[in-house]
């Protein structure tokens, strides 16, 4: 049996520096760089940092 051949995009949560417990979920290219970008947190109400924490089963 040949392995799969894995994925080119795969799928990345940008959890909130806030420490708020929000996050948004992206795809994005296995090859680049970790994501990392300022969006609304509804729960502090602002924009903060959002940075990459790679999702867990899927």
């Amino acid at each position: 049996m040949a392995k799969k051949p894995k994925t080119r995009l795969i799928s990345v949560r940008l959890l909130s520096m806030a420490m708020t417990g929000f996050f948004y979920t992206f795809s994005r290219p296995r090859t680049s760089r970790p994501m990392s970008m300022l969006k609304y947190d509804p729960v502090v109400r602002k924009k903060v940092l959002f940075l990459e924490q790679k999702r867990k089963g899927k």
